[in-house]
């Protein structure tokens, strides 16, 4: 029996949670090939969790790369910590924050990748405000969530899924101009969209 869904996560462990992100897998490779990642870049990801999908991220750019991982969690980012080490991975930088008032001081950012996040935030709109200022001008940035037609066997139940034009209109008014947007899985989208200035 599927547990009540909580914005927080909450009632999940970050174990559980990893094992989701993991069942998501196919997935990753799509958002890598739309944003153009490639060795030496560096790449914004919010909502990071514990980190299956930053540490695919990290192997794409290489180690003169790097991967900007942002969560609200403490805990999930030990967890990546704790996976970093085991395997050896040094090009992860972990930030505990809100991604809607993250600074990165020092630091910029080619690419983000905003994948399954913006249905758990109060306000997914200030979050990509926040990415477009983050992002250099021209940079990519995929925002991938849950389809609210799809058949809802996995994710977040239907009343809490964001339909793919209040994802467009929200970019757009970030100052992103949407480039393309494709259904993945019958669960799943994404949507491409460029820093425009």
């Amino acid at each position: 029996m599927q547990q009540t869904f909580r914005k927080d996560l909450t009632h999940l462990t970050w174990d559980e949670v990893y094992a989701r992100q993991l069942q998501r897998a196919a997935l990753v490779g799509d958002w890598m090939d739309a944003l153009r990642l490639n060795k030496g870049d560096r790449v914004l990801e919010i909502g990071s969790g514990p980190g299956y999908v930053s540490l695919v991220l990290a192997e794409r750019v290489g180690v003169t790369g790097a991967v900007y991982a942002v969560d609200l969690s403490a805990e999930a980012l030990a967890h990546l910590a704790r996976l970093q080490k085991e395997r050896g991975v040094s090009n992860i930088e972990r930030f505990v924050a809100d991604a809607a008032t993250l600074e990165l001081p020092g630091r910029g950012a080619d690419a983000a990748l905003i994948s399954m996040i913006l249905h758990h935030t109060d306000d997914p709109a200030a979050i990509l405000r926040n990415v477009a200022r983050l992002l250099r001008p021209g940079g990519l940035a995929v925002v991938a969530e849950f389809h609210p037609d799809g058949p809802c066997d996995r994710g977040p139940p239907r009343e809490h899924r964001l339909a793919p034009h209040q994802v467009r209109t929200w970019c757009e008014a970030a100052g992103f101009l949407p480039l393309n947007e494709r259904r993945q899985t019958a669960e799943h989208y994404m949507v491409l969209v460029q820093r425009t200035t």
